[in-house]
């Protein structure tokens, strides 16, 4: 492994601003471990919901939790009428520069995405990404004599992988897994103000910024021309095209280490504690692995992110009345203001549209799913996940005697949605 590896994920390696803190933030006491029942078992609501309230408005809380697959895919396709609420965050993150988790559609939405589209390229995945990340799983999981945190090795290879890819060094001055990760519980946390995180996320968003910023201009000094994200960015730049300036850049980039790096650490721990649960589909899975069938191995990766995925709901903000499930006896009226929770964890699990949701399907149609959001606002990253993730626990599925450790961190520990610990053995 290389030191990228090493230096993100050892507290004890790194120093500085987050390098004391875990990088999940812990959440205790009576209260939280009552809410980490619901999240936990938030099915058994979200079901009798489908059932009984698929659209509830609460008027006077200004709220409508949304449980529906149709109902969900309408909140996700009516851009017009449902706004994304995470500009304002975003802003912090990005330092003011508009970036597309945080933007409607409009022509500077289609103007940014294109200009993305130029610096990542779809070529990157095969001719990049997907053997940087087989080769970087393979020597952590060798590395770990039998013995691993699932988290250890989602964290490990994908900032050994994508820290080079965007060009952006390793920060001498913390640890950047801290600051993406509660950089991203910042932005998507859904409740009452927590003061402590917001204290967090400012000093972590202003770390980041300047460490990208630092990047861009040691690079430029340099003169260095390498063929990373960062530098197809500043080649851009020295030709003068449109909307690559420092701001630019910087924005990007801190958006990018913030809505995307945490998130496979965020959902494949999840994967592997829903394989141990099925003995007979792990044993399924495991065979792909072996056989190197890349492509049959997704499929089980994908059915077992449905039954839990990277979140469970997503938010959008009523931009005007909208009926939502118009024609149907449910359908009820959004008022403009209304804040919308659409469980789109629930969807996937309606037997209205999905057959038999609560049996494990690799062969389920690609409609069933909506693991990376849907229309407008789908994942960026999206074909990257659907070849990198895969291989990321490609080499652990492909070990012999792959089995939970003994005691309680052999199975699937959470903070709220988080994954905090799940520990594996297999015969080295």
């Amino acid at each position: 492994m290389t030191d990228v590896a090493d230096s993100q994920t050892s507290h004890q390696v790194t120093t500085g601003l987050g390098a004391d803190q875990p990088v999940i933030r812990p959440h205790t006491g009576l209260k939280a471990k009552i809410i980490q029942w619901g999240f936990d078992h938030s099915e058994v609501f979200l079901s009798f919901l489908r059932d009984i309230a698929p659209i509830l408005v609460l008027k006077k809380k200004k709220l409508a939790l949304i449980t529906r697959y149709d109902d969900v895919k309408e909140v996700f396709l009516a851009d017009d009428d449902f706004g994304v609420p995470y500009g304002e965050k975003l802003n912090l993150v990005t330092g003011g520069v508009p970036f597309l988790l945080g933007m409607d559609d409009s022509q500077t939405y289609r103007e940014s995405r294109q200009a993305l589209r130029s610096v990542f390229l779809r070529e990157d995945i095969e001719r990049r990404l997907a053997p940087a990340t087989a080769a970087a799983a393979e020597a952590i999981v060798t590395d770990s004599n039998g013995r691993m945190d699932t988290l250890q090795l989602t964290r490990e290879a994908t900032f050994e992988v994508y820290l080079p890819y965007f060009g952006t060094p390793v920060p001498s001055n913390g640890d950047i897994v801290v600051w993406s990760a509660r950089l991203f519980e910042y932005l998507f946390h859904v409740g009452k103000p927590d003061p402590a995180l917001d204290a967090e996320a400012h000093a972590y968003a202003a770390a980041l910024l300047a460490h990208v910023q630092d990047a861009i201009e040691t690079r430029r000094a340099s003169g260095e021309q390498r063929d990373d994200v960062l530098g197809r960015c500043l080649a851009k730049q020295a030709v003068g095209v449109k909307g690559f300036g420092d701001p630019e850049i910087r924005g990007t980039l801190a958006g990018f280490i913030v809505a995307g790096l945490p998130q496979p650490a965020m959902v494949l721990p999840k994967v592997i504690e829903q394989l141990l649960r099925r003995p007979k589909i792990l044993a399924q899975a495991q065979d792909a692995a072996r056989r190197n069938d890349d492509a049959r191995l997704a499929k089980y990766i994908f059915e077992a992110m449905r039954f839990d995925p990277l979140a469970p709901v997503l938010r959008r903000i009523a931009k005007q009345d909208h009926i939502l499930g118009d024609g149907a006896i449910r359908a009820k009226k959004i008022e403009a203001g209304t804040q919308v929770l659409f469980f789109f964890a629930s969807a996937m699990m309606d037997e209205r549209r999905v057959s038999n949701p609560k049996s494990f399907d690799p062969d389920r149609p690609p409609h069933n799913y909506m693991l990376f959001g849907h229309g407008l606002h789908q994942c960026f990253g999206i074909h990257i996940n659907e070849r990198v993730l895969p291989l990321m626990l490609k080499p652990l599925l492909q070990r012999r005697g792959l089995r939970r450790a003994n005691g309680p961190e052999g199975h699937l520990r959470k903070q709220l949605v988080y994954p905090d610990r799940l520990v594996v053995c297999f015969d080295a």
